[in-house]
């Protein structure tokens, strides 16, 4: 029977979603530890994921399909199983039946990235959750991301090795908007290219503080010239939400 899984991650424990070869218990994924989890319950199986979070990166609604034996029909009693294997770090949402055909990641037909930005007191509490910045002008921030709607080949806002040979890709929102002291960031779109979402904060990051013109912004955009290939750090990074 095959289910799927909607859970939140912790990113700042583990070593990306993806499992890794020869992994370690320091070197743990989100998807290790959850094998390791339904392992205890005599279930073993590829685990997929909706996308492939980096190093540090967090989710608040990661989706995940697995195929389980049949013994397994009391989903709620699985949950509260694997949620006591899994805390602190990771928490399972729901597990739902769904049909034999569907797929975690092909299936998917939006997906919702937030960044978190602090610009109030240092925070110690936050370094993993959120990236302290100097005060910023939000409503330039949320004008400067705009440029990013549309459909546009990203080749020019990508980290290389992310094994596809697509580069196009659709953004139908962008924009930023301020919370109390929280700044955050948002891209919701039909798919991102590795490190794109990371990529494209710090060039608006960049432009906010003077860096870079607009100008800049749109030349890499339309791939005339790359102008900034820095990543943001992973710690304010979340995947919000996937849609089907």
């Amino acid at each position: 029977m095959r289910v799927k899984l909607t859970l939140s991650y912790d990113g700042s424990a583990f070593h990306g979603f993806q499992i890794q070869k020869n992994e370690t218990k320091a070197t743990q994924s989100v998807a290790g530890a959850l094998a390791c989890a339904l392992k205890r319950v005599n279930i073993e199986g590829c685990i997929v994921g909706s996308g492939r979070t980096d190093t540090g990166v967090h989710a608040t609604h990661q989706i995940a399909h697995i195929d389980i034996p049949s013994f397994w029909k009391d989903l709620e009693k699985l949950k509260s199983h694997l949620n006591g294997f899994l805390q602190p770090s990771i928490f399972i949402h729901n597990i739902r039946p769904v049909n034999s055909s569907f797929h975690a990641r092909f299936d998917a037909k939006k997906r919702l990235y937030r960044y978190v930005l602090y610009d109030g007191v240092y925070q110690p509490f936050l370094a993993n959750y959120a990236l302290h910045v100097q005060p910023i002008d939000v409503e330039k921030l949320n004008e400067y991301a705009q440029a990013f709607v549309g459909f546009h080949n990203f080749e020019y806002f990508k980290k290389l090795g992310g094994g596809t040979t697509k580069d196009e890709r659709t953004i139908f929102k962008a924009g930023a908007y301020r919370h109390k002291n929280l700044i955050i960031i948002y891209f919701l779109g039909d798919a991102f290219l590795r490190s794109q979402v990371r990529m494209m904060c710090s060039s608006l990051l960049k432009v906010c503080d003077g860096t870079l013109s607009f100008e800049d912004l749109i030349a890499q955009r339309d791939r005339k010239m790359k102008v900034s290939t820095t990543l943001i750090p992973a710690c304010g990074l979340y995947l919000s939400r996937v849609f089907y």
